[in-house]
């Protein structure tokens, strides 16, 4: 009888390189037809010397489709570079808010779009509704006690019972979207000063003495190094695929909160059964506080200090009063008090690894202080019917069947990646019909520091604690406006 090794029990495929046409995306793809457009023009009005002449035209356009940048295909970071300066020119990569300004009603201070988003206090539950996708969002802090300090069986245990969590999203419709987020940051130890304070006077303590001057500094010397780390799972409906029960509820806003109150109360159930505790709903007020930390780091003990009765920020002040994506500078925005850069997670530990490989991301240090780095990290699943699962994987098995068509065609055997995404179709569709979920999923993380140059150092740390976590992360270049509110507003977004 064999045994299994709990140990490393997690390999996770590599991310597919087949594309639409041996490998090349949408924007290769228009490169290569535009070249192919220009050859065919030359040919019909030249003859065959049109060959010659074009060369000029088609030879770099066809050249620059199989062209990297930033691990990335060229075409496509032109295109996001070329978008990026429109942006510039219309004046839309910077945003100061003007306290004085007459402000829409039903508005909030976010950027672009997301001004229209709603915040619904529902019976102490923050139900965010998104009119451009006719959705409803509602977060939870979850908790689930000394994960990372288990036993290596017993953080397998958890991670089991958590998958049938995940598969029931995809077993009924109306779940547009869950997005787990771990979020790190530095934080204060009033609660440590508070007991202490509260000790001395109840004891009659003398703080002069030698034992307690050395109390004193140990505090002081551990206040740079207090970390706070917070998970959060949030929850996305699709209100249009939820109609009828809209319907049945008595339709508009009201029925819109009862099924958000709804929904809250049986993810809270399921969680419980995987023995995952809700520490707490997020109010307005909450996810306000989130969302403001996010863009104002510097702000956060001012939050962090509140009492119960004060706790989070009113909703008015959810938003950055400065943010900009600066000219020149592709990789990074400007918020209040904070520099961020936001990454792409592309490639997953695809060797054996332990349940919880996120540890090193997690507890990531500055290497040169060791001060914990400031983080958001956001696992963006959505989920998928049995149904289009097994028809998207078909369809991918096409795609490689035509791949490897070609590439006989042309004599070239077929390498080691291209046999392993074969394998990966295979075991995907048999964990399907096992009865395992299906999900898109994307995973992004920010990093934040005040000024860029304790931003390249947070960098430089993160990516080690990345590749000892066997994960690749890939700069969104011209696009960190839109990759930082993924992060920092819990709602349930994503990129597409």
């Amino acid at each position: 009888m064999t045994t299994q090794d709990l140990s490393r029990p997690v390999r996770l495929p590599r991310r597919s390189r087949q594309g639409v046409v041996m490998g090349m995306d949408p924007w290769q793809l228009a490169c290569v037809t535009v070249a192919a457009v220009v050859v065919l023009i030359a040919v019909n009005r030249f003859g065959p010397p049109g060959l010659l002449y074009a060369v000029p035209l088609y030879l770099p356009v066809g050249a620059f489709a199989f062209v990297t940048v930033h691990g990335d295909s060229a075409p496509r970071q032109v295109g996001l570079w070329l978008m990026k300066q429109v942006r510039h020119t219309m004046g839309a990569t910077k945003q100061v808010y003007r306290p004085e300004r007459v402000q829409l009603a039903g508005t909030l201070n976010l950027p672009g779009i997301r001004a229209s988003i709603q915040l619904w206090d529902v019976d102490g539950i923050a139900c965010v509704y998104n009119p451009h996708d006719r959705s409803v969002t509602v977060t939870a802090e979850v908790e689930v006690q000394g994960f990372l300090m288990k036993d290596v069986a017993e953080r397998y245990d958890l991670a089991q019972q958590w998958s049938p969590v995940l598969a029931s999203f995809t077993q009924r419709p109306g779940i547009k979207r869950a997005v787990l987020q771990e979020r790190t940051l530095p934080t204060t130890i009033r609660a440590a000063r508070d007991h202490y304070d509260s000790i001395v006077f109840r004891r009659g303590l003398d703080t002069s003495s030698p034992i307690g001057r050395n109390y004193d500094d140990v505090i002081n010397k551990s206040e740079p190094f207090a970390v706070s780390h917070r998970n959060y799972l949030t929850f996305t409906l699709d209100l249009i695929a939820l109609g009828p029960q809209l319907k049945a509820l008595g339709g508009g806003q009201d029925a819109v909160k009862a099924l958000a109150l709804l929904e809250a109360r049986n993810l809270a159930d399921a969680l419980n059964a995987a023995r995952m505790r809700v520490r707490r709903w997020l109010t307005a007020r909450d996810v306000a506080a989130l969302t403001r930390i996010g863009f104002d780091p510097e702000f956060a003990p001012n939050v962090q200090n509140r009492d119960d009765e004060h706790a989070g920020v009113d909703p008015v002040a959810i938003g950055p009063m400065y943010l900009e994506e600066p000219r020149g500078k592709n990789g990074i925005v400007y918020t209040d008090s904070g520099v961020h850069t936001t990454m792409w997670i592309h490639e997953w530990p695809r060797s054996d690894t332990a349940v919880g490989f996120v540890e090193p991301i997690v507890f990531a240090r500055m290497p040169s202080t060791g001060e914990a780095i400031t983080h958001i990290l956001s696992i963006v699943l959505t989920p998928v019917s049995v149904k289009k699962a097994m028809r998207r994987i078909e369809d991918d098995k096409k795609i490689w069947r035509g791949n490897e068509r070609l590439r006989a065609k042309r004599g070239v055997d077929g390498s080691a990646a291209d046999a392993a995404d074969w394998d990966a179709l295979e075991r995907r569709e048999e964990e399907i019909v096992a009865g395992h979920g299906e999900f898109r999923y994307g995973a992004y993380l920010t990093v934040t520091a005040p000024d860029e140059e304790k931003l390249d150092q947070a960098i430089a740390g993160m990516r080690n604690a990345l590749a000892r976590a066997g994960m690749e992360p890939q700069i969104l270049y011209c696009q960190q406006a839109e990759a930082l509110m993924v992060n920092v507003l819990p709602i349930g977004l994503g990129m597409k």
